[in-house]
């Protein structure tokens, strides 16, 4: 019996481990304050956590480019359709892109590992997307109320974002070379500028 209640008594003092986390909110935050677990080698099985990541970042970007019809209403009134679509291109552009960057990661990075599957890109993406997700978060009440430093935290969030390949690129594709890795990241930024042109 004294053996049972040592197990009984042990059993809840192991609640606050790293890998347990139960909900988005507590994926967020952890990605957030110790973003190194979220980004080692290891499969955390987090990927639901980081495809909503990934999602609410692009509806942010929506989001933040649709308060400019707002702020141009009286304008985009004689205006057709075509002109309310430019609001949407940038999401889809941002999208497109990601999708065939991961997918792309996933093929070549599946020779090294075969670990790194698409599971794999949506966690480390998700984890890598939380802090600028949030700041587009921020910047879009900031743009409504027409305070200028908006700008500020949405040029950073995009920042991240291209940061968040290069890491993702360094950590997993090119394993350790930055070159290979600064490549990535000008093929993102030119193949988002295509999509971009075409739509």
């Amino acid at each position: 019996m004294e053996n049972q209640d040592q197990v009984i008594i042990e059993k809840p003092e192991g609640p606050n481990r790293k890998e347990q986390l139960d909900n988005y909110f507590q994926y967020v935050i952890q990605a957030i304050k110790d973003p190194d677990h979220l980004l080692s080698d290891e499969v955390k099985g987090k990927h639901q956590f980081g495809l909503i990541t990934l999602i609410a970042f692009l509806g942010l970007v929506l989001l933040s480019n649709l308060v400019g019809i707002f702020q141009y209403l009286d304008a985009l009134r004689y205006l057709g359709f075509s002109d309310y679509f430019d609001y949407f291109d940038r999401t889809i552009s941002y999208g497109v892109t990601l999708a065939l960057l991961i997918l792309f990661f996933k093929n070549n990075a599946s020779k090294i590992d075969n670990r790194y599957d698409l599971n794999f890109f949506f966690e480390k993406f998700g984890a890598l997307l939380a802090i600028p997700s949030l700041l587009l978060l921020l910047s879009i009440p900031l743009e409504l109320l027409d305070v200028t430093i908006y700008l500020w935290f949405s040029s950073l969030a995009y920042t991240l974002l291209y940061l968040s390949v290069f890491m993702i690129s360094y950590l997993y594709v090119a394993k350790n070379n930055i070159k290979t890795a600064i490549f990535y990241v000008a093929g993102f930024y030119f193949v988002y500028q295509i999509v971009s042109l075409i739509l």
